[in-house]
């Protein structure tokens, strides 16, 4: 893997996260400055509440999921995990079932994980349950299951979740799967994929 061309892919992932939300904020901004009527002043206000808490609540995943806060070493509690995965859901159609017994895992365990929840909540485009386990008892298992109307993980992701990709075939929105298999592959494991009928499981043991 060519570092710098992955660093490329992983930005450009995060950037088109953060636009939407961010932009949102300057259009409400905008609104702000333009707008006498209270009634449509605290509509704008709203509107930027609601994005800066969704730009913020991304940022702290993505600090944790694909940065390196912390010492390589440490171990990181599940409670944290929990907290920025319910920041990632937010107020939308989607539920977070957290069933998770274990207090802290190693920091690349937690950020696999972390990535496997990434790519459960983006296949319900229009929401569903969202459930997360962790079990350990000698091996690690991380499972995650995410069952909605509409619940969908491309064939290309699978693929690359299953087998990897070589980097000229991978494209920005795909960056972060690639990130996960490669995860998976530094903790001497591989991660097992299931698409079913409105519903995506996806697991690793370490």
């Amino acid at each position: 893997m060519t570092d710098l061309t992955f660093a490329s892919l992983l930005s450009s992932r995060i950037c088109h996260d953060l636009i939407s939300p961010v932009g949102a904020i300057n259009n409400g901004l905008e609104i702000l400055a333009d707008e006498s009527d209270p009634e449509m002043s605290e509509q704008a206000m709203g509107l930027i509440r609601n994005s800066a808490a969704s730009a913020s609540a991304k940022l702290q995943f993505m600090r944790r999921s694909f940065g390196m806060a912390g010492s390589v070493s440490e171990m990181v509690s599940l409670d944290e995990a929990k907290s920025l995965s319910l920041g990632l859901v937010g107020n939308g159609q989607t539920e977070l079932d957290w069933q998770v017994g274990v207090q802290s895992l190693d920091k690349p365990v937690v950020k696999l994980l972390l990535n496997m929840i990434l790519i459960g909540f983006e296949a319900l485009p229009r929401g569903g349950m969202l459930r997360v386990g962790v079990q350990k008892a000698g091996a690690t298992n991380l499972m995650i299951s995410a069952e909605g109307p509409k619940s969908r993980l491309p064939q290309q992701a699978v693929t690359i979740l299953r087998d990897g990709a070589d980097l000229d075939t991978v494209e920005p929105r795909e960056a972060n799967v690639l990130f996960t298999h490669e995860l998976a592959k530094s903790l001497n494991s591989s991660i097992q994929v299931m698409v079913g009928d409105e519903t995506i499981e996806i697991a690793a043991t370490i």
